[in-house]
């Protein structure tokens, strides 16, 4: 399983803060749906850098 998460770089304490937004099966349907928030999202904040949207391998649920 695959999780599109976010993460925030610049918490109030400093700190990292990430999010599981969606669980995809496949590498590629995470990847389409990263580039296409990613876009909305830089488009939308176009002077804040202070998020990572990413595709991580979920390996707990790995069988």
């Amino acid at each position: 399983m695959w999780l599109l998460i976010l993460i925030l770089l610049n918490d109030v304490h400093g700190l990292t803060k990430t999010t599981v937004l969606q669980t995809y099966t496949t590498a590629q349907e995470c990847q389409s749906e990263r580039n296409r928030i990613g876009f909305e999202m830089a488009a939308a904040y176009p002077y804040e850098r202070d998020f990572v949207i990413a595709c991580q391998l979920d390996t707990k649920h790995e069988s």
